[in-house]
Protein backbone atom coordinates (compact mmCIF):
# COMPACT_ATOMS: atom_id res chain seq x y z
CA UNK A 1 0.00 0.00 0.00
CA UNK A 2 0.94 3.86 -0.94
CA UNK A 3 2.21 4.64 3.29
CA UNK A 4 1.02 8.31 3.16
CA UNK A 5 -2.24 7.51 1.52
CA UNK A 6 -2.83 4.68 3.50
CA UNK A 7 -2.23 6.59 6.81
CA UNK A 8 -4.16 9.99 6.09
CA UNK A 9 -7.03 7.38 5.52
CA UNK A 10 -6.51 5.92 8.95
CA UNK A 11 -6.01 9.51 10.11
CA UNK A 12 -9.08 10.48 8.60
CA UNK A 13 -11.26 7.50 9.83
CA UNK A 14 -10.33 8.08 13.40
CA UNK A 15 -11.59 11.59 13.07
CA UNK A 16 -14.97 10.65 11.71
CA UNK A 17 -15.03 7.99 14.47
CA UNK A 18 -14.65 10.34 17.33
CA UNK A 19 -17.46 12.48 15.41
CA UNK A 20 -19.93 10.03 14.74
CA UNK A 21 -18.94 8.39 18.81
CA UNK A 22 -20.09 12.13 19.81
CA UNK A 23 -22.87 12.64 17.60
CA UNK A 24 -24.77 8.95 18.19
CA UNK A 25 -23.91 9.52 21.93
CA UNK A 26 -26.08 13.18 21.74
CA UNK A 27 -28.85 11.43 19.71
CA UNK A 28 -29.19 8.52 22.51
CA UNK A 29 -28.80 10.68 25.50
CA UNK A 30 -30.19 14.32 24.32
CA UNK A 31 -34.15 13.60 24.31
CA UNK A 32 -34.46 17.15 22.62
CA UNK A 33 -32.10 16.20 19.95
CA UNK A 34 -35.10 14.71 17.57
CA UNK A 35 -37.67 16.06 19.87
CA UNK A 36 -37.26 19.73 18.31
CA UNK A 37 -36.88 18.98 14.83
CA UNK A 38 -40.01 17.22 14.92
CA UNK A 39 -42.03 19.19 16.87
CA UNK A 40 -40.80 22.00 14.23
CA UNK A 41 -42.18 19.83 11.43
CA UNK A 42 -39.23 18.69 9.58
CA UNK A 43 -39.02 15.13 10.80
CA UNK A 44 -41.79 12.23 11.23
CA UNK A 45 -42.28 10.98 14.64
CA UNK A 46 -41.89 7.50 13.44
CA UNK A 47 -38.18 8.65 12.56
CA UNK A 48 -37.17 9.82 16.24
CA UNK A 49 -37.21 5.68 17.11
CA UNK A 50 -35.50 5.17 13.43
CA UNK A 51 -32.83 7.61 14.33
CA UNK A 52 -32.34 6.87 17.92
CA UNK A 53 -32.02 3.26 16.94
CA UNK A 54 -29.18 3.82 14.56
CA UNK A 55 -27.43 5.78 16.60
CA UNK A 56 -27.36 3.15 19.02
CA UNK A 57 -26.03 0.65 16.12
CA UNK A 58 -23.80 3.33 15.61
CA UNK A 59 -21.72 3.92 18.59
CA UNK A 60 -19.97 0.45 18.75
CA UNK A 61 -19.20 0.41 15.00
CA UNK A 62 -17.86 3.77 15.27
CA UNK A 63 -15.79 3.11 18.54
CA UNK A 64 -14.87 -0.10 16.32
CA UNK A 65 -13.39 2.27 13.48
CA UNK A 66 -11.39 4.16 15.69
CA UNK A 67 -10.01 1.31 17.24
CA UNK A 68 -8.72 -0.42 14.31
CA UNK A 69 -7.57 3.24 13.00
CA UNK A 70 -5.26 3.54 15.67
CA UNK A 71 -4.10 -0.33 15.34
CA UNK A 72 -3.46 0.26 12.08
CA UNK A 73 -1.34 3.73 12.37
CA UNK A 74 0.65 1.17 14.63
CA UNK A 75 1.26 -1.44 12.53
CA UNK A 76 -0.31 -1.94 8.90
CA UNK A 77 -2.32 -4.75 8.11
CA UNK A 78 -4.83 -5.22 4.75
CA UNK A 79 -7.47 -7.36 6.52
CA UNK A 80 -7.62 -3.75 9.44
CA UNK A 81 -7.71 -1.73 6.39
CA UNK A 82 -10.38 -3.23 4.63
CA UNK A 83 -12.79 -3.06 7.73
CA UNK A 84 -12.02 0.58 8.28
CA UNK A 85 -12.93 1.67 4.70
CA UNK A 86 -16.01 -0.53 5.12
CA UNK A 87 -16.81 0.65 8.16
CA UNK A 88 -16.18 4.64 6.78
CA UNK A 89 -18.88 3.44 4.04
CA UNK A 90 -21.26 2.63 6.87
CA UNK A 91 -20.67 6.68 8.47
CA UNK A 92 -21.27 7.74 4.88
CA UNK A 93 -24.35 6.05 4.90
CA UNK A 94 -25.90 6.41 8.05
CA UNK A 95 -25.11 10.24 8.26
CA UNK A 96 -25.27 10.65 4.48
CA UNK A 97 -29.33 9.68 5.11
CA UNK A 98 -29.52 12.20 8.05
CA UNK A 99 -27.80 15.15 5.36
CA UNK A 100 -30.05 14.37 2.49
CA UNK A 101 -33.12 14.17 4.60
CA UNK A 102 -31.82 17.17 6.13
CA UNK A 103 -32.27 16.15 9.28
CA UNK A 104 -31.88 19.93 10.52
CA UNK A 105 -30.60 19.13 14.66
CA UNK A 106 -28.73 21.76 16.19
CA UNK A 107 -25.71 19.32 15.20
CA UNK A 108 -26.30 19.24 11.73
CA UNK A 109 -23.35 20.66 11.33
CA UNK A 110 -21.64 17.46 12.22
CA UNK A 111 -23.56 15.52 10.20
CA UNK A 112 -22.59 17.43 7.19
CA UNK A 113 -18.44 16.82 8.30
CA UNK A 114 -18.86 13.30 8.85
CA UNK A 115 -20.43 12.45 5.67
CA UNK A 116 -17.93 14.75 3.89
CA UNK A 117 -14.82 13.01 5.31
CA UNK A 118 -15.93 9.48 5.02
CA UNK A 119 -16.53 10.09 1.62
CA UNK A 120 -12.92 11.20 1.13
CA UNK A 121 -11.88 8.52 3.31
CA UNK A 122 -13.47 5.81 1.41
CA UNK A 123 -12.02 7.34 -1.93
CA UNK A 124 -8.50 7.82 -0.62
CA UNK A 125 -8.42 4.30 1.08
CA UNK A 126 -9.01 2.85 -2.58
CA UNK A 127 -6.09 4.66 -3.98
CA UNK A 128 -4.21 3.41 -0.85
CA UNK A 129 -3.44 -0.16 -2.73
CA UNK A 130 -0.69 -1.05 -5.37
CA UNK A 131 -1.92 -2.59 -8.28
CA UNK A 132 0.71 -4.70 -8.35
CA UNK A 133 0.70 -5.99 -4.85
CA UNK A 134 -2.95 -6.38 -4.64
CA UNK A 135 -2.46 -9.20 -7.57
CA UNK A 136 -0.86 -10.80 -5.01
CA UNK A 137 -3.69 -11.48 -2.70
CA UNK A 138 -6.28 -14.46 -3.47
CA UNK A 139 -9.47 -15.73 -2.18
CA UNK A 140 -10.22 -19.48 -1.92
CA UNK A 141 -13.16 -20.80 -4.44
CA UNK A 142 -15.70 -21.34 -1.27
CA UNK A 143 -14.96 -18.28 -0.11
CA UNK A 144 -14.92 -16.29 -3.07
CA UNK A 145 -18.63 -17.93 -3.82
CA UNK A 146 -20.01 -17.44 -0.63
CA UNK A 147 -19.17 -13.47 -1.05
CA UNK A 148 -20.27 -13.38 -4.49
CA UNK A 149 -23.87 -15.16 -3.47
CA UNK A 150 -24.19 -12.73 -0.25
CA UNK A 151 -23.52 -9.79 -2.74
CA UNK A 152 -26.18 -10.84 -5.18
CA UNK A 153 -28.70 -11.76 -3.37
CA UNK A 154 -28.88 -8.24 -1.38
CA UNK A 155 -29.38 -6.66 -5.39
CA UNK A 156 -31.77 -9.93 -6.11
CA UNK A 157 -34.00 -9.07 -2.78
CA UNK A 158 -33.75 -5.39 -2.47
CA UNK A 159 -33.54 -3.96 -5.85
CA UNK A 160 -37.13 -5.17 -6.25
CA UNK A 161 -38.81 -4.41 -2.87
CA UNK A 162 -37.48 -0.81 -3.34
CA UNK A 163 -38.82 -0.15 -6.91
CA UNK A 164 -42.01 -1.23 -5.96
CA UNK A 165 -42.24 0.53 -2.90
CA UNK A 166 -40.69 3.70 -4.40
CA UNK A 167 -43.05 3.34 -7.16
CA UNK A 168 -46.31 3.64 -5.26
CA UNK A 169 -44.85 7.00 -3.94
CA UNK A 170 -44.47 8.59 -7.25
CA UNK A 171 -47.72 7.41 -8.25
CA UNK A 172 -48.80 9.56 -4.98
CA UNK A 173 -46.08 11.99 -6.15
CA UNK A 174 -45.03 12.26 -2.10
CA UNK A 175 -41.67 10.63 -0.92
CA UNK A 176 -41.78 8.24 1.70
CA UNK A 177 -40.15 9.66 5.02
CA UNK A 178 -37.19 7.60 4.18
CA UNK A 179 -37.18 8.98 0.53
CA UNK A 180 -33.04 9.32 1.67
CA UNK A 181 -32.72 5.47 1.76
CA UNK A 182 -33.43 4.73 -1.92
CA UNK A 183 -31.34 7.90 -3.02
CA UNK A 184 -28.30 6.46 -1.53
CA UNK A 185 -28.81 2.58 -2.50
CA UNK A 186 -30.54 3.04 -6.19
CA UNK A 187 -27.69 5.78 -7.21
CA UNK A 188 -24.80 4.42 -5.44
CA UNK A 189 -24.63 1.19 -2.87
CA UNK A 190 -26.56 -0.88 -5.30
CA UNK A 191 -24.09 -0.19 -8.61
CA UNK A 192 -21.43 -0.46 -6.69
CA UNK A 193 -22.35 -3.86 -5.87
CA UNK A 194 -22.92 -4.68 -9.41
CA UNK A 195 -19.57 -3.62 -10.15
CA UNK A 196 -18.56 -5.69 -7.41
CA UNK A 197 -19.97 -8.79 -8.55
CA UNK A 198 -18.89 -8.29 -11.90
CA UNK A 199 -14.96 -7.62 -10.39
CA UNK A 200 -14.98 -10.64 -8.75
CA UNK A 201 -16.98 -12.74 -11.70
CA UNK A 202 -14.30 -11.68 -14.34
CA UNK A 203 -11.31 -12.12 -11.62
CA UNK A 204 -10.28 -8.51 -11.49
CA UNK A 205 -7.69 -8.40 -8.38
CA UNK A 206 -9.01 -5.44 -7.23
CA UNK A 207 -12.16 -6.86 -7.06
CA UNK A 208 -11.17 -9.24 -3.55
CA UNK A 209 -10.51 -5.28 -2.18
CA UNK A 210 -13.77 -4.24 -2.78
CA UNK A 211 -15.46 -7.11 -1.73
CA UNK A 212 -14.73 -6.99 1.34
CA UNK A 213 -15.37 -3.14 1.67
CA UNK A 214 -19.08 -4.14 0.55
CA UNK A 215 -19.71 -6.83 2.51
CA UNK A 216 -18.31 -4.71 5.71
CA UNK A 217 -21.20 -2.50 4.09
CA UNK A 218 -24.00 -4.27 3.47
CA UNK A 219 -23.40 -6.45 7.57
CA UNK A 220 -22.93 -3.23 8.92
CA UNK A 221 -26.21 -1.27 7.14
CA UNK A 222 -28.43 -4.45 7.57
CA UNK A 223 -27.46 -4.39 10.97
CA UNK A 224 -28.65 -0.93 11.85
CA UNK A 225 -31.51 -1.69 9.44
CA UNK A 226 -32.60 -4.76 11.41
CA UNK A 227 -32.42 -3.37 14.75
CA UNK A 228 -34.31 0.04 13.84
CA UNK A 229 -37.47 -1.96 12.67
CA UNK A 230 -37.46 -3.37 15.95
CA UNK A 231 -36.59 -0.88 18.55
CA UNK A 232 -39.10 1.92 16.36
CA UNK A 233 -41.92 -0.41 16.46
CA UNK A 234 -41.18 -0.43 20.72
CA UNK A 235 -40.22 3.15 20.74
CA UNK A 236 -43.14 4.04 18.63
CA UNK A 237 -45.53 1.30 20.62
CA UNK A 238 -46.57 0.19 16.74
CA UNK A 239 -46.74 -3.57 15.93
CA UNK A 240 -43.63 -5.26 14.52
CA UNK A 241 -43.68 -5.52 10.99
CA UNK A 242 -42.33 -9.56 10.91
CA UNK A 243 -41.68 -9.23 7.28
CA UNK A 244 -39.42 -5.74 7.39
CA UNK A 245 -37.39 -7.36 9.90
CA UNK A 246 -36.90 -10.84 8.96
CA UNK A 247 -35.13 -9.38 5.73
CA UNK A 248 -32.72 -7.85 7.46
CA UNK A 249 -31.90 -10.06 9.99
CA UNK A 250 -31.29 -12.49 7.62
CA UNK A 251 -28.94 -11.09 5.73
CA UNK A 252 -27.43 -9.48 8.37
CA UNK A 253 -26.89 -13.15 10.20
CA UNK A 254 -25.61 -14.48 6.50
CA UNK A 255 -23.39 -11.47 6.18
CA UNK A 256 -21.43 -12.04 9.57
CA UNK A 257 -21.03 -15.87 8.47
CA UNK A 258 -19.46 -14.00 4.84
CA UNK A 259 -17.47 -11.37 6.24
CA UNK A 260 -15.56 -14.17 8.67
CA UNK A 261 -15.40 -16.29 6.18
CA UNK A 262 -13.53 -13.47 3.67
CA UNK A 263 -10.80 -12.28 6.40
CA UNK A 264 -10.19 -15.91 7.06
CA UNK A 265 -9.95 -17.00 3.34
CA UNK A 266 -8.00 -13.74 2.06
CA UNK A 267 -4.69 -14.72 2.01
CA UNK A 268 -1.08 -13.84 -0.03
CA UNK A 269 -0.06 -15.99 -2.67
CA UNK A 270 2.97 -17.53 -1.32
Amino acid sequence: MYIKRSRLTAILTLIVSVLAIYASLKGVLDENLYRDVYLAGSLPKALIGGSIAQDIVTIPLALLMGILSIAFLKKSSLKSFITIIGLATYTFYAFGLYTIQGQYTSIYIIYLVIFSISIYSIVLGLLSFRPEEVKQFALPKKSLLATSIFLGMILFVLVPVWIIMMSSDIARHIPADTYGVFILDLTIVFPALAIILISLWRKYPFGLILAGVGLVKAFTVCLSWAFGEWFGSFYNANPLNYGMTAIPSMLTLIGSVVIIIYLRGLHKIQ
